[in-house]
């Protein structure tokens, strides 16, 4: 049996949800809310210019879109929600699969059950599904993937979305598979955000979430895909990395939505570990003491992350020096730091002496290590240090349920009241059982 086909089964396979599996659920689909109040306020330009194109488009009012008083299609409906999720980097990822999945998971799943009138149960397997087939055809393609310059979020996202969307319409493995393979040949997303103006990186989710509920509606409809659509000679997999790491392909022993990381800090995650070392360090040592301050940390999060002096608020997300600099001064980091970035003369001097040095040993993918050491190198010699090899959030470093929720109330401030939001955790919660699926975006 071929790549493609056994990853199908075992995702058809997904049927009965432990009690864990569905808190965990509700978890992220909690900390997905949270992501997108925050990313609808922070993103607001972009979100606007892309709302203006999208809206005008009209179409059939068939899903709820966040923060909007009628329904658009499915398809842009999961686009759009996609895109508000993504616009301050506070939403959930996976180290190994090194991208994000609620983001795009989230609305194209609630966007179809929206349209089709889909049962909790069954919302809840599709989730679980996305989630698996995200994590592990991702992971597969790693490092490679990033290593030819794809976002795995936008390019394996569109996958994931195809099979979560596939399960809402109860097709068979074959149906799954179908899925799938419509949806590699319409995956995208590159990591050239990274080099220059990274305000546009929410489009990839959002493509991969559109994307992927087209995908499943032609399956529905009894279009089938190329067989071999990831390991073919022309495949997927051949496009995105030369080498593919089977085991990945093949799960664990509990579902993988389990393995998702949450996001405290508003920036990219490769600035996280930095962020929570200088929290460690601040009040250890004053500012004009310090001689230097070695980051020591994997190349990939120098290449993603590295911006050194931001000039907005979309650059602070990819910028470990200033997200470290902010927090070691302050002794915390977050969404009052972006927007302007707070880029006074005690901040600017402390990146003047940051140095980040790439270091293997930070990045561990056997482990789910990448991290960073932070090492302050004093005027008169003495050294400070501080290793976070996963910051507050990962699975090893796990949130509570509280912790998420009181992010998300941190996030909503300025637009929701309380009532609104105790309503939304509690419509969120209840997406469980037999009932009728309650899109939780008509709160908002």
């Amino acid at each position: 049996m071929g790549m493609t086909k056994e990853l199908s089964h075992d995702l058809a396979a997904i049927q009965d949800l432990s009690a864990q599996d569905i808190r965990q659920l509700h978890t992220l689909i909690l900390d997905y809310f949270a992501a997108a109040y925050a990313g609808y306020k922070l993103n607001a330009a972009f979100n606007g210019a892309v709302a203006r194109v999208v809206y005008a488009q009209g179409g059939a009012e068939e899903s709820s879109v966040l923060f909007q008083g009628r329904k658009y299609p499915a398809r842009s409906a999961a686009f759009m929600n996609a895109v508000y999720g993504h616009g301050a980097e506070l939403d959930d990822g996976n180290k190994k699969a090194a991208g994000h999945a609620g983001v795009h998971l989230i609305p194209a799943v609630f966007a179809l059950a929206d349209k089709i009138g889909s049962s909790n149960d069954t919302v809840l397997a599709a989730l679980a599904t996305g989630y698996e087939a995200y994590v592990r055809i991702a992971a597969a393609a790693q490092p490679g993937m990033i290593q030819r310059g794809f976002h795995s979020t936008g390019m394996a996202g569109t996958l994931a979305c195809a099979a979560a969307c596939a399960r809402l319409y109860q097709l068979d493995a074959q149906g799954i598979e179908d899925a799938i393979a419509l949806a590699t040949t319409m995956s995208g997303g590159l990591l050239s955000y990274g080099d220059s103006r990274p305000a546009i990186k929410p489009l990839n989710p959002g493509k991969a979430a559109e994307n992927g509920v087209f995908a499943a509606m032609l399956a529905n409809e009894g279009v089938q895909g190329p067989t071999e659509a990831l390991e073919g000679r022309n495949g997927w997999f051949h496009a995105v990395t030369d080498d593919i790491d089977e085991s990945c392909l093949r799960g664990s022993d509990h579902l993988l939505l389990h393995d998702c990381y949450f996001k405290l800090y508003p920036s990219c995650r490769h600035t996280h570990c930095g962020i929570d070392a200088a929290a460690a360090l601040h009040g250890k040592v004053s500012p004009d003491t310090i001689r230097e301050i070695q980051v020591y940390i994997y190349q990939n999060a120098i290449t993603l992350a590295g911006i050194q002096y931001p000039r907005n608020q979309d650059e602070t997300k990819f910028s470990i020096q200033y997200t470290l600099a902010c927090t070691l001064l302050a002794g915390s980091y977050g969404i009052s730091d972006m927007n302007p970035p707070r880029m006074t003369e005690e901040v600017v001097s402390l990146i003047d002496r940051i140095r980040l040095i790439p270091d293997a040993s930070m990045e561990d993918r056997t482990r789910g290590v990448r991290g960073a050491r932070v090492v302050i190198v004093k005027k008169n010699g003495e050294r400070l240090e501080e290793t976070v090899l996963a910051p507050r959030g990962d699975p090893e470093n796990p949130l509570t349920r509280d912790d998420i929720i009181e992010k998300l109330r941190a996030c909503a401030q300025g637009q929701a009241d309380s009532k609104k939001l105790d309503m939304l955790v509690e419509k969120i919660l209840g997406i469980q059982g037999g009932r009728s699926f309650v899109n939780p975006m008509t709160v908002l």
